[in-house]
């Protein structure tokens, strides 16, 4: 993967992560990014299930609230900066898992 589709795919993850409230259109540009590269790089894959659940539907109620993206938003961040240090799936496990 080229460097600037690495720093858009970071950036999109960090602009996913600073969302107050939920945002379709953040979520799905930084969904696209990540699908579309997910061979790219297998810090994609891992965190391309992630997005999947962060898809903003929820059972109870019908648009999430804040503290449901609480658990996701540092693990984007982490993800982002993984992305543009290149550091393998195996040390980003070990360091944030």
């Amino acid at each position: 993967m080229d460097d600037v589709t690495r720093d858009n795919i970071a950036e999109s993850l960090e602009d996913l992560a600073a969302q107050n409230a939920w945002n379709a259109d953040v979520w799905q540009k930084c969904y696209e990014i990540v699908a579309s590269n997910i061979n790219e790089d297998e810090l994609l894959g891992y965190v391309h299930d992630d997005l999947i659940h962060y898809s903003g539907r929820r059972l109870f109620r019908s648009a999430p609230i804040p503290a449901d993206f609480d658990e996701y938003r540092q693990e984007f961040r982490d993800v982002a900066s993984a992305l543009r240090s290149r550091m393998s799936l195996a040390n980003f496990k070990k360091r944030h898992c």
